[in-house]
């Protein structure tokens, strides 16, 4: 049996709901027979437990006989459904920092199934795992339903042509079902893959997006932190992560100031890091690099105030710690991503 922790957002309610309307169905009476209280999805403070869910996706395969309807789901998505998670994804600076925020905050949107951004190894792509004890319904639908949404969000926030360079699906559609998917995806679809998986180019990870805006995606994400910290659905180092985007650019940002402003004496702090299996400095290291790549591709930005966001005392710091994570100087990397000339900043 399911933990009771592990649960859905009610923005995915919505979606289901405003689909089996699209059918032409009862979808109030669908829910409540499988057990929900259609009203969860009027606060974004409550959770649709797992069984629940999985006795709706039942109903829902059920009542559409529609064997993709994960897949026809998607027209009825919006990142409204999300809140400050889908606010924060539009304003995302690069399809990499897409693919990280939403890792990092997934579990907003459901403990059903974990989220890892893979790219090491010539592996670029977002995989979804389905947890233990999941009926096939609910695997199918958000094995479907995960690609296509996906596919959707990259398509408003960087190129409406765009296609994955391949998706994996973790079941096989029947035959007459197939071409549907290939004609949405436009790419090579894997059936019964081991994981649920959306394939990127990697030269796309790094493109700046149009709409991207750095402040504002920052501030959705203390917004999500806060919520899911509330909810006791999120790790500390993702804690981490939002109050040293919010204390660097103060340049006096260490260990003990963190700790404090996250309730916790600094042993306590250094012990449940240990646990989590990270440490302060990781993540200052992570949280700049992912910040820099961020600010990089806002040609608004100079490097010497990149550098101060950052909480470096000097560009020439900066420029040390940039070339030791990518490889390659700021102004290199810029002139990269942006097609700029070289200059001195």
């Amino acid at each position: 049996m399911l933990e009771s922790s592990v649960n859905s957002y009610p923005g995915n309610l919505i979606v289901v709901h405003q689909a089996l309307l699209g059918y032409g169905l009862d979808a109030d009476g669908i829910v409540a027979e499988a057990g929900i209280d259609w009203q969860l999805h009027q606060d974004p403070a409550q959770r649709v437990p797992a069984q629940q869910m999985d006795h709706l996706f039942e109903l829902c395969y059920k009542k559409t006989s529609d064997e993709s309807f994960g897949l026809e789901c998607v027209q009825y998505f919006s990142p409204a459904n999300y809140h400050a998670l889908g606010v924060g994804l539009l304003y995302s600076s690069t399809l990499r920092d897409f693919c990280q925020r939403f890792e990092r905050f997934f579990s907003l949107v459901t403990t059903l199934d974990t989220l890892r951004f893979k790219d090491e190894d010539n592996l670029y792509c977002l995989r979804l795992k389905s947890l233990p004890g999941l009926s096939r319904h609910i695997r199918r639908f958000d094995s479907d339903s995960f690609n296509a949404m996906v596919l959707k969000f990259v398509r408003m926030i960087f190129n409406p042509n765009f296609s994955p360079s391949k998706v994996c699906l973790i079941w096989t559609p029947p035959k007459d079902y197939q071409q549907k998917y290939f004609d949405y995806f436009g790419c090579d679809v894997e059936f019964s893959a081991p994981f649920t998986e959306f394939h990127f180019d990697p030269a796309d990870l790094k493109k700046p997006l149009s709409a991207s805006n750095v402040e504002l995606a920052r501030q959705n994400d203390a917004v999500v932190v806060e919520f899911l910290a509330r909810m006791r659905k999120i790790d500390l180092p993702s804690r981490v992560y939002v109050k040293l985007i919010e204390l660097l650019p103060s340049g006096n940002c260490n260990r003990k100031m963190v700790a404090e402003a996250l309730h916790l004496s600094t042993s306590n702090f250094h012990e449940k890091l240990k646990k989590a299996g990270t440490n302060y400095q990781d993540l200052l290291d992570y949280t700049r690099q992912e910040l820099a790549r961020s600010y990089m591709a806002r040609a608004d930005l100079s490097i010497s105030e990149i550098a101060y966001l950052l909480g470096f005392s000097d560009s020439s710091n900066f420029s040390r710690s940039f070339k030791r994570w990518l490889g390659q100087s700021p102004r290199e990397y810029r002139q990269q991503i942006l097609s700029l000339p070289l200059q001195d900043d």
